[in-house]
């Protein structure tokens, strides 16, 4: 049985419901509608002193608002290219966010805690579902794609959404499989509609389509470029800024997309520049002397940036990352198919002690769910002793399992790593040093970051994986880690009863429903021992309070990136 053929299985069905959400309406979206719950409240009626009155839409508006001032972030080269229909990596999707605009997203006017269930209309003005495997999606009025070839300002149109969304399902694509598989066609009704027929019911795919290669193009831009978007000087979009200029390892600056301030009222800086600075010391240094506003420090430099910069301020609360990293083992090929050794493994790893070992700061215990989604995190505490017990620590436990597998420590492993931060090399060094006390070799193997793609992505890699899953999504974090056919299946899980109960969550009739389909998948991963994740980091914010028009405490937004800190820029 194919994976679709599995997720087709007419396992719980869903009652007839619909829902109409104008993207006004408080930011209260269609998880909220379809839990019975329905929003109260409105969205400011304008833009606010200085910004003017926007045409169509101030959702994203903030009252005490001013227009001016440049932020200046920090970031990463998009090493894959501009093109988001071609990459499923974080450092595209950084780069070419500040200028998308997608049907719907999370609501930015609510400080991010783990509540995706708010999402808002941006492209899309209100959306209804007549049934489980139709949605329509009815465009706003007045967007206009940038002044730019090839669209030259000509409107957004339902066509623009379904060329996108067919590209996203052509086989050269690469894109996020749990978005797009489920995705039977998507046509144009009119100019301004939208339909979507899904292969399947799913109670959060509406609230999926904010996802990294869910940004919308305008039609006919590949036959435009010759089929090659990757280029920065043919990277399109219909956000609120475009790319005035790319040097790599130097700088990206963007400029205000009239057209979308005009509908929107955002954004209210008039320039953002985008150092493209690596992480640790580089950026606490650029920090320090002012080239940039924004620093997320590791523990160990939080303080040396503190006390440089006794003018900065610093967030009020730390907060829980949605991205974790995990070491994963092959469960489809020898030795890894053994339980008896994915179980030594995770049961070789100090948790409690990785932080102190390293120097770092990890405090909270993580899991296929991480601590970013308090409300679906089920934390090892909560789940019965005989399954809790695989990732707790325990050496001579561990090394009865490995001898019991018949593994001998004069094998060796290759660990396959890409420095994606300054952390990940001691921390893979860390991992191996615990594998040899249960009498498992392992030497680390590093890449570079497009072969690290290509290798640990497509699951062409041997022995053991350490590194990051920037999963930004609750779906997400079930379905790339665990579905059959995900590109980031990196332990190649093939389990039934988890391809079940992935199912299960996906016809679930709510929220409520879903969450207790949840812990069963977050239990079976630990008993089968399908990863051995890390602890879980908690990360302060720290600002220059001195530029204009910014207040940092309302800048953690969902990414945690603080590209769409043009949404909430305030005096």
């Amino acid at each position: 049985m194919t994976t679709s053929d599995y997720w087709r299985r007419d396992l719980v069905k869903l009652n007839r419901r619909t829902f109409l959400r104008s993207a006004g309406a408080g930011g209260v979206g269609a998880a909220a509608f379809l839990a019975g719950c329905r929003g109260t409240g409105s969205a400011p009626a304008g833009g606010g002193p200085g910004v003017g009155t926007p045409t169509s839409s101030a959702i994203f508006a903030v009252p005490e608002a001013k227009r001016g001032g440049t932020i200046n972030n920090v970031g990463f080269d998009p090493t894959t290219g501009w093109d988001t229909l071609k990459s499923i990596s974080y450092l595209t999707h950084l780069a070419t966010e500040p200028m998308s605009i997608k049907l719907i997203r999370h609501d930015y006017r609510k400080q991010w805690r783990g509540n995706e269930e708010s999402v808002i209309g941006e492209l899309a003005e209100k959306w209804e579902s007549p049934d489980p495997l139709t949605y329509n999606f009815i465009l706003r009025k007045g967007v206009n794609w940038p002044n730019q070839e090839p669209m030259m300002g000509r409107p957004v149109t339902a066509k623009d959404v379904a060329y996108t969304i067919t590209r996203a399902k052509a086989p050269d694509a690469v894109v996020q499989e749990w978005v797009f598989n489920n995705i039977k066609s998507a046509t144009a009704i009119d100019d301004s509609t939208v339909q979507f027929k899904l292969n399947y019911p799913h109670w959060r795919w509406a609230f999926d389509l904010d996802s990294y290669n869910t940004k919308i193009l305008p039609e006919g831009v590949y036959e435009w470029s010759g089929g090659d978007l990757k280029d920065a000087t043919k990277a399109r979009g219909g956000g609120p800024w475009t790319l005035e200029e790319y040097r790599p390892n130097s700088v990206m600056r963007y400029k205000p997309n009239e057209n979308y301030r005009k509908v929107f009222g955002i954004p209210y800086a008039d320039h953002l520049n985008v150092a493209l600075i690596l992480p640790g010391s580089p950026r606490v240094q650029a920090f320090v002397s002012k080239q940039i506003d924004y620093l997320s420090p590791t523990a160990g430099d939080f303080e040396t940036a503190r006390k440089a910069r006794s003018d900065a301020k610093v967030l009020d609360t730390r907060y829980a990352a949605t991205q974790t990293n995990a070491l994963f083992m092959k469960t489809t090929e020898k030795p890894w198919d053994d339980l008896r050794l994915r179980r030594a493994l995770s049961m070789a790893v100090d948790r409690e002690g990785w932080g102190k070992t390293l120097r770092f700061e990890y405090k909270l215990e993580s899991g296929p769910v991480t601590w970013g989604y308090p409300t679906w995190k089920l934390a090892l505490d909560k789940m019965p002793a005989d399954v809790s017990k695989w990732a707790k620590y325990d050496v001579a436990e561990a090394k009865k399992l490995v001898e019991a597998a018949g593994v001998s420590a004069s094998t060796s492993f290759e660990m396959h790593m890409y420095p994606y931060d300054p952390t990940y090399t001691p921390e893979a060094q860390f991992l191996i040093e615990s594998l040899a006390k249960i009498g498992v070799t392992a030497k680390l193997k590093v890449y570079e970051y497009n072969n690290w793609v290509t290798t640990a992505y497509l699951g062409k890699y041997s022995g053991l994986l350490y590194g990051p899953d920037n999963l930004d999504r609750l779906t997400q974090q079930f379905a790339d880690r665990l579905l059959k056919n995900s590109s980031r299946n990196h332990s190649v899980v093939q389990d039934e009863g988890v391809q079940k109960l992935l199912a299960d969550f996906a016809a679930a009739k709510g929220p409520d429903e879903a969450k207790a389909v949840s812990e069963k998948i977050q239990m079976r991963s630990i008993d089968q021992a399908f990863a051995v994740y890390r602890p879980q980091p908690v990360s302060p914010e720290m600002w220059d309070p001195s530029i204009q028009n910014y207040d940092g405490v309302q800048a953690i937004l969902y990414d945690g990136a603080g590209y769409r800190d043009a949404y909430v820029w305030k005096a």
